[in-house]
């Protein structure tokens, strides 16, 4: 599909660029049942929760769901050629738009970044092994996996003018730096966002539940996951109340077996004093410990969290109304104990409000975009 490339920082990590070739229509049978067979081989790895997690999403009765969407949509035919541009600190979430593109039918050029962590290449090592044991897999035509650092900006420039549709998963900086080093006639950017949780307590049985959901949002990806909660908002809650949530957290971090890392511990003062320099937060308190990092504020503003480097800081603060300012980078607002109407006074402040635990469950609706209606034409 794109011309044969060669640089020296190039390394070609899955696929081959020769062999890269769009289907004629969005959602055919042997594009659905590969990924569903993909799901299946992910599931029975269990290699990490979020590969699982990931494993679970691409199984066929939400492929299905999704098929069923997209037929409800003016669309029938693929972009063609996608380049997708990852993020560092997120492993596994390119993975997502990359499937989706591949139901459209198009043809992927993934570039993963030089500074990825483990579970990138674990993910990708598990797509090279899939595809061993199904050497006619139709996915074998539609993905080529890349890696080379993002100072190269030549082949960026190269996989850009010969892309239909480019997906950038990334902080503004990085958009603005590839958007200047090359342009492209349709994209679709993820640029910095940040989330947050409000949560009411009414009894001691919510304080177990309350813990064990905001662990499925909190505690992945180093807590640098655009979704992932970096404060507690604390509604009509005792301070008895918030005290058991402290000390079940604590308790229950430590028996996870995907703790922070000692980086990211060690990170964690650093990341507040950026926080006290740029967005003059003014601090009631702070506990240090192992598993997290509580800061209890006398103000806030969803603006402080643009500074929010995650690694396991959670700024707290006590809510007095279901009233946030409205900004455009507040992605998910996370909530527990708030019935319907009182969730419905918190969504016109961010893209979505969605239960606590789910922050992390991805859709193809994603930060306000329709994927599935962007990678299709």
């Amino acid at each position: 599909m794109t011309p044969l490339f060669k640089h020296t920082s190039l390394q070609q990590l899955q696929g081959n660029f020769t062999q890269l070739s769009p289907q004629a229509a969005p959602f055919q049978d042997d594009t659905v049942a590969d990924i569903a067979a993909f799901s299946q081989f992910l599931l029975k790895k269990q290699q990490s929760n979020a590969i699982s997690a990931l494993g679970f999403w691409c199984r066929k009765a939400n492929i299905l769901a999704m098929k069923k969407h997209y037929m409800a949509l003016n669309h029938s035919q693929p972009r063609g050629l996608v380049f997708h541009i990852t993020p560092a600190n997120v492993d596994t979430v390119y993975f997502y738009s990359l499937l989706l593109s591949m139901l459209c039918g198009n043809c992927n050029i993934v570039r993963i970044s030089d500074r990825s962590g483990e579970q990138t290449y674990q993910l990708i090592a598990l797509l090279n092994e899939f595809l061993s044991l199904h050497p006619y897999s139709v996915l074998n035509s539609l993905c080529a996996i890349v890696s080379y650092p993002s100072n190269s900006q030549v082949i960026t420039e190269h996989f850009s003018e010969h892309c239909d549709m480019r997906i950038i998963w990334g902080g503004d900086d990085a958009i603005e730096k590839i958007n200047q080093q090359a342009n492209v006639q349709h994209q679709v950017c993820f640029p910095d966002r940040y989330s947050l949780a409000v949560i009411r307590l009414s009894t001691n049985l919510d304080v177990d539940l309350a813990v064990t959901r905001f662990i499925r949002d909190f505690n992945a990806f180093s807590q640098q996951a655009c979704s992932s909660p970096k404060a507690i908002l604390w509604y009509q809650t005792s301070l008895e109340l918030q005290q058991l949530f402290w000390q079940a957290l604590r308790l229950a971090l430590s028996k996870d077996e995907s703790q922070f890392s000692q980086t990211a511990k060690a990170n964690r003062l650093y990341h507040l004093q950026q926080l006290i320099l740029l967005a003059n937060i003014n601090i009631q308190a702070i506990d240090k410990y192992s598993e997290f990092m509580r800061c209890e504020l006398l103000t806030f503003l969803p603006d402080m969290l643009l500074h929010h480097q995650g690694d396991g800081l959670i700024l707290s603060y006590q809510l007095q109304r279901l009233e946030l300012n409205k900004t455009d980078k507040l992605q998910t607002i996370s909530c527990f104990g708030l019935n319907a109407s009182e969730q419905n006074q918190l969504a016109t402040a961010a893209i979505r409000t969605i239960a606590l635990g789910q922050a992390l469950t991805f859709d193809h609706y994603w930060d306000g975009v329709d994927l599935l209606e962007e990678l299709s034409c």
